[in-house]
Protein backbone atom coordinates (compact mmCIF):
# COMPACT_ATOMS: atom_id res chain seq x y z
CA UNK A 1 0.00 0.00 0.00
CA UNK A 2 1.56 3.22 -0.61
CA UNK A 3 -1.34 5.62 0.63
CA UNK A 4 -1.96 5.90 4.28
CA UNK A 5 -5.51 5.02 5.15
CA UNK A 6 -7.91 7.45 5.37
CA UNK A 7 -8.05 6.76 8.76
CA UNK A 8 -4.93 7.58 9.59
CA UNK A 9 -5.30 10.98 7.28
CA UNK A 10 -4.74 14.36 9.03
CA UNK A 11 -8.57 16.02 8.59
CA UNK A 12 -7.59 20.02 8.24
CA UNK A 13 -9.81 22.18 10.76
CA UNK A 14 -12.60 23.68 7.73
CA UNK A 15 -13.49 20.13 6.71
CA UNK A 16 -15.90 17.83 8.26
CA UNK A 17 -15.37 14.50 8.79
CA UNK A 18 -17.22 11.63 7.10
CA UNK A 19 -18.23 9.63 10.44
CA UNK A 20 -20.83 10.81 12.59
CA UNK A 21 -20.06 11.92 16.22
CA UNK A 22 -22.94 12.13 18.72
CA UNK A 23 -23.34 15.49 19.90
CA UNK A 24 -26.09 15.08 22.14
CA UNK A 25 -25.75 13.19 25.60
CA UNK A 26 -28.80 10.08 25.40
CA UNK A 27 -29.67 9.22 28.67
CA UNK A 28 -30.81 5.63 29.67
CA UNK A 29 -34.08 4.55 30.53
CA UNK A 30 -34.33 3.47 34.03
CA UNK A 31 -36.79 0.37 34.89
CA UNK A 32 -37.48 2.58 37.72
CA UNK A 33 -38.95 4.99 35.20
CA UNK A 34 -41.91 5.06 32.95
CA UNK A 35 -41.30 6.60 29.64
CA UNK A 36 -43.56 6.30 26.91
CA UNK A 37 -43.96 7.89 23.23
CA UNK A 38 -47.29 8.22 21.56
CA UNK A 39 -46.78 7.59 18.03
CA UNK A 40 -49.72 7.40 15.35
CA UNK A 41 -51.83 7.07 18.35
CA UNK A 42 -49.84 4.23 19.64
CA UNK A 43 -47.86 4.05 22.91
CA UNK A 44 -44.18 2.81 22.82
CA UNK A 45 -41.85 2.46 25.10
CA UNK A 46 -38.72 4.96 25.19
CA UNK A 47 -35.59 3.19 25.74
CA UNK A 48 -33.28 6.07 25.73
CA UNK A 49 -33.72 10.09 25.61
CA UNK A 50 -32.06 13.15 24.65
CA UNK A 51 -33.01 16.63 23.71
CA UNK A 52 -32.15 16.21 20.10
CA UNK A 53 -34.22 12.76 20.18
CA UNK A 54 -35.47 9.28 21.40
CA UNK A 55 -34.60 6.05 21.13
CA UNK A 56 -37.48 2.77 21.09
CA UNK A 57 -36.78 -1.22 21.16
CA UNK A 58 -40.29 -2.37 20.72
CA UNK A 59 -40.98 -5.48 20.77
CA UNK A 60 -42.08 -6.29 17.44
CA UNK A 61 -41.08 -4.10 14.39
CA UNK A 62 -42.53 -0.74 13.69
CA UNK A 63 -43.83 0.21 10.60
CA UNK A 64 -41.85 3.00 10.15
CA UNK A 65 -39.84 4.55 7.29
CA UNK A 66 -36.27 5.91 7.60
CA UNK A 67 -36.39 9.85 7.17
CA UNK A 68 -40.29 9.77 7.91
CA UNK A 69 -41.76 12.51 9.29
CA UNK A 70 -43.83 11.88 12.46
CA UNK A 71 -46.65 14.32 13.50
CA UNK A 72 -48.00 15.63 16.85
CA UNK A 73 -46.26 12.41 19.06
CA UNK A 74 -46.49 13.39 22.39
CA UNK A 75 -43.69 12.23 25.35
CA UNK A 76 -45.23 11.02 28.22
CA UNK A 77 -43.20 10.65 31.94
CA UNK A 78 -44.06 10.21 35.21
CA UNK A 79 -45.65 13.67 36.41
CA UNK A 80 -45.65 15.38 33.31
CA UNK A 81 -46.45 15.25 29.25
CA UNK A 82 -44.76 16.80 26.41
CA UNK A 83 -47.30 16.68 23.14
CA UNK A 84 -47.55 18.62 19.42
CA UNK A 85 -44.06 17.04 18.87
CA UNK A 86 -42.69 16.51 15.11
CA UNK A 87 -40.25 14.00 14.95
CA UNK A 88 -38.21 12.61 12.16
CA UNK A 89 -37.00 8.55 12.06
CA UNK A 90 -33.27 8.55 11.85
CA UNK A 91 -32.48 5.39 12.02
CA UNK A 92 -33.75 1.80 12.05
CA UNK A 93 -30.85 -0.44 13.19
CA UNK A 94 -30.31 -3.95 15.18
CA UNK A 95 -29.16 -4.08 18.53
CA UNK A 96 -26.47 -6.63 19.80
CA UNK A 97 -28.77 -6.39 23.18
CA UNK A 98 -31.93 -6.90 22.00
CA UNK A 99 -34.79 -5.98 19.19
CA UNK A 100 -34.64 -3.83 16.69
CA UNK A 101 -33.41 0.04 17.82
CA UNK A 102 -35.09 3.29 16.46
CA UNK A 103 -34.26 6.69 16.66
CA UNK A 104 -36.69 9.69 16.46
CA UNK A 105 -34.73 12.73 16.14
CA UNK A 106 -37.09 16.16 17.39
CA UNK A 107 -37.41 18.52 14.81
CA UNK A 108 -38.29 22.61 15.20
CA UNK A 109 -38.65 22.04 19.08
CA UNK A 110 -41.12 25.08 20.59
CA UNK A 111 -39.49 27.33 23.44
CA UNK A 112 -41.96 25.68 26.11
CA UNK A 113 -41.09 21.82 24.40
CA UNK A 114 -37.11 22.38 24.70
CA UNK A 115 -37.24 24.08 28.54
CA UNK A 116 -39.54 21.13 28.97
CA UNK A 117 -37.06 18.37 27.78
CA UNK A 118 -33.94 20.47 29.28
CA UNK A 119 -35.87 19.96 32.75
CA UNK A 120 -36.47 16.34 32.59
CA UNK A 121 -33.48 15.59 30.89
CA UNK A 122 -31.67 17.12 34.20
CA UNK A 123 -33.66 15.59 36.41
CA UNK A 124 -32.99 12.22 34.80
CA UNK A 125 -28.77 13.04 34.26
CA UNK A 126 -28.70 13.28 38.31
CA UNK A 127 -30.69 10.42 38.96
CA UNK A 128 -28.89 8.48 36.74
CA UNK A 129 -25.70 9.88 38.04
CA UNK A 130 -26.78 9.23 41.92
CA UNK A 131 -28.68 5.76 41.67
CA UNK A 132 -26.26 4.41 39.41
CA UNK A 133 -29.19 2.56 38.25
CA UNK A 134 -29.40 2.04 34.61
CA UNK A 135 -28.95 -1.14 32.92
CA UNK A 136 -26.22 -0.87 31.04
CA UNK A 137 -23.90 -3.98 32.24
CA UNK A 138 -23.89 -5.81 29.12
CA UNK A 139 -22.48 -2.28 27.82
CA UNK A 140 -19.48 -1.66 30.15
CA UNK A 141 -18.45 -5.72 29.65
CA UNK A 142 -18.35 -5.22 25.65
CA UNK A 143 -15.91 -2.52 26.49
CA UNK A 144 -13.88 -3.98 28.34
Amino acid sequence: MKNESIEFQLISEGEKSSTLVRQIFRVPISENESVHVLIKQKKYLVSNISQGGIGISPDSQLNLEADEILVDCELILANTSISGLTGKVIHCSFSEFGPLQYGVQWLELQAGQSQALDEILSQMKARALEDNDRNISKIQKKEK
